[in-house]
């Protein structure tokens, strides 16, 4: 019986002896981690608009008058050359259109019998190409109204009517603001006219 309780004592002693260096494992505490939902980027389209401009421009014109085209007609092989300014003022709505109003008169005669002075006014759609960076071609399709100012023998020369007309040009640009501009324009295209041609070459200023 002694020997039992001795048994039991020692190995008592013997556990509490150890417990210092019983490892007890415990499985650790799971805290749920919230995932992050992806999020698509979706990238806006970068498009590069050109911006409406407002202009005018001041230029010299040279003017072609022909009287008429029937050779039977006493009147005809008249022709002459006067000088004068114009005007433009527009608005290119992009780099492909734009809209244009002109005035144009000539008051300096050629020769010592004066020429024929014209005056023309004029509507224009104005479609265009940037060709390259710094140049720009444009046409122009409108409605015109055109007069002679005939002085002297030249008032037999008289014109006044409206109807078509029509040009063509181009447009250099030195800056932002101003641009060198030259074209050509037939200023009344009618069968019953006679052959107004205009060169036009200046200075545009754009707003």
């Amino acid at each position: 019986m002694r020997k039992s309780l001795l048994i039991l004592t020692m190995l008592s002693g013997l556990v509490y002896a150890g417990g210092e260096n019983v490892v007890v494992y415990q499985e650790p505490e799971m805290i749920p981690i919230p995932m992050a939902i992806p999020v698509a980027a979706v990238a806006a389209p970068v498009t590069e608009s050109i911006p409406a401009i407002l202009y005018v421009g001041v230029g010299f014109a040279i003017a072609d008058f022909t009287a008429c085209k029937d050779e039977e007609n006493p009147d005809c092989g008249y022709e002459d050359t006067t000088y004068g300014a114009m005007l433009r003022i527009g608005y290119d709505y992009n780099e492909y259109v734009g809209v244009e109003g002109r005035w144009m008169r000539t008051f300096l005669d050629e020769g010592p019998l004066g020429g024929v002075p014209l005056q023309h006014y004029g509507l224009f759609l104005k479609p265009q190409y940037p060709a390259t960076e710094d140049f720009n071609i444009y046409g122009l399709l409108g409605y015109g109204y055109t007069e002679s100012l005939g002085n002297g023998n030249r008032l037999r020369y008289f014109v006044d009517g409206s109807g078509f007309s029509a040009g063509i040009g181009g447009e250099y640009n030195f800056t932002d603001e101003i641009e060198l501009f030259a074209d050509y324009q037939r200023l009344l295209i009618t069968s019953e006219a006679p052959d107004m041609n205009t060169f036009h070459i200046g200075l545009r200023f754009n707003f």
